[in-house]
């Protein structure tokens, strides 16, 4: 990632803490530090300053080469758009699962001040941090080994998180060293990342491209079964009450099954949820916010009888908090819908929630009408516009999905061309890309259709507010020909709603759309 320069105070620190670097780094070697000069090794950091609210992931992953030291530091929050290390400005790799920067590191064992602008608050705030990293905890080989490759560049992904564990395609394990045979298989069409088995004895297994396994008993079902069942093997008892669900996607899957009253504790306030169910139960207090997923409430947790937790994988972020709710007797199901590489595959893990209430029928009934509307939606007729979606960040930059995205993918299935296929697949299989405005404007200026991101930033109101972001905007084929598209802020939490997305894509593409849709608005 190429900095942008920038004059700030601390340059000569910054040379005389290199000249302590190189000693420091000769010091490493000396004492057989075994990382090769591209190998990331991970490394505690301890974050100090700002109000005590925001965290950075720790471990970090760190890279020693043989005249420097860089960091991926990952944010708690996708609010920061931009540090400052040593008088100079990094922007963020990716801002999906926490903003992501990559930053020199002075020296190990040290204070390293930093400065980190965040955009949460009405006006974008530059706030003082420092950073530390412990040479003591800098892995090697070994490490890299034990915790699986693809850890290493869970930062990096576009994704919440990357699972600790590699994925792996073949992962359905059955063998519960018992003399129990699955009588039959959920029948999946897209979804690739989860298998459920059914047993005569009313049982059902769960298994995930982690190698996670997960057993949901039927209620009143024999203890001592489950308690010779391998290690390994998770339980979620029925019927499953007062779950912990920080799985932010998950509610609008949850509501179209009716499953609502199941959740005692939700990881977003009434203000942050968009699903009407979810934000009624908040406000009545029948539901209770539960904390955030790296910083849950245990006590209100465990008060509830909390006895099953679903996360995304942006916990694997904070392993710590699922081993503590884990050590308090809460079974930790951590959901992969966001690495399925289709964009039903992500809706069919409503059909994983269905196997877990008993509404099998009610999921695979939802499923079967959005997949429906997405199949209808792509056999109108366009005239196969291109498509750009994007949104600015505070640098004036331009932040789009990488081709082979589930956004993209929708584009697709719409009848649409998207215009960044030229991209090319990313290393890491990240799913968006920071571009300058220059590079963005030479490849997206003849887009037919602009489509901007509101989920990040609130998005805007009117042509002008968008030229606003950067005059070249004004440039643009879409923007003189007025068709250009905002989405609805809350639509990353409306995955049950994947087909009606499709379809009014299908018709701003043909030309049939009306002004003001559920998920699209026309910018004048």
């Amino acid at each position: 990632m190429e900095p942008i320069r920038k004059p700030h105070a601390g340059s000569t620190a910054m040379r005389l803490a290199m000249l302590l670097l190189f000693s420091l780094l000769a010091c490493l070697m000396a004492c057989s530090c075994s990382a090769s000069q591209d190998d990331w090794q991970s490394c505690e950091v301890e974050l100090s300053g700002g109000t005590g609210r925001a965290s950075v992931q720790s471990p970090a992953q760190v890279r020693v080469e043989d005249d420097s030291i860089t960091a991926r530091v990952v944010w708690s929050s996708s609010d920061y758009d931009l540090m400052v290390v040593d008088g100079v400005e990094y922007k963020p790799v990716t801002t999906e699962g926490g903003s992501t920067f990559e930053i020199p590191v002075s020296a190990f064992d040290t204070e390293i001040p930093v400065q980190a602008e965040t955009t949460a608050m009405s006006t974008p705030h530059m706030i003082d941090y420092t950073l530390r990293f412990d040479s003591s905890t800098l892995s090697g080989d070994k490490d890299r080994e034990d915790n699986g490759d693809a850890a290493q560049d869970d930062a990096l992904q576009g994704k919440a998180s990357e699972p600790t564990t590699s994925l792996t395609s073949d992962f359905r394990n059955t063998d519960l060293q018992n003399d129990w045979q699955p009588s039959s298989q959920m029948d999946l069409q897209y979804a690739q990342e989860f298998t459920v088995d059914y047993y005569e004895n009313g049982c059902k297994l769960v298994c995930t491209a982690t190698g996670e396994r997960y057993l949901i008993a039927p209620e009143g079902f024999d203890q001592s079964q489950l308690e010779a069942l391998p290690d390994d093997v998770r339980i979620i008892s029925q019927p499953a009450e007062n779950v912990y669900l920080a799985a932010t996607n998950a509610p609008c899957l949850f509501d179209a099954l009716g499953i609502t009253d199941r959740v005692g504790m939700l990881s977003m306030t009434e203000k942050d949820c968009s699903v009407e169910s979810f934000k009624q139960a908040l406000g009545k207090g029948t539901m209770q916010f539960g904390g955030k997923y790296n910083a849950p409430d245990y006590e209100l947790i465990v008060d509830k009888g909390c006895k099953l937790a679903i996360e995304s994988t942006m916990i694997n972020h904070n392993p710590e908090v699922k081993e503590k709710l884990e050590e308090l007797g809460i079974t930790v199901l951590t959901e992969l819908s966001s690495y399925e590489p289709q964009a039903l595959g992500r809706l069919e893990w409503i059909k994983l929630y269905g196997a877990i209430f008993d509404k099998e029928d009610q999921a695979k009934a939802a499923f079967d009408e959005q997949a429906r509307i997405c199949q209808e939606a792509s056999q109108n007729e366009t005239e196969s516009p291109t498509v750009a979606f994007f949104y600015i960040n505070s640098n004036g930059s331009a932040v789009t999905r990488m081709p082979g995205d589930y956004i993209a993918q929708m584009v697709g299935m719409a009848g649409g061309e998207y215009i960044f296929n030229g991209l090319g697949e990313s290393e890491g299989a990240n799913s968006t890309v920071t571009l300058e405005m220059e590079s963005f404007f030479a490849q997206a200026r003849d887009a037919d259709v602009i489509i901007y991101n509101a989920t990040i930033d609130g998005g805007v109101e009117s042509l002008s507010e968008l030229v606003g972001k950067n005059p070249l905007l004004g440039e643009f084929k879409a923007v003189k020909y007025y068709n250009v598209w905002c989405t609805d802020a809350d639509m990353y939490q409306q995955m049950i709603s994947t087909g009606e997305i499709v379809d009014e894509m299908n018709r701003i593409f043909a030309g049939t759309a009306e002004d003001d849709m559920e998920f699209f608005k026309k910018l004048d």
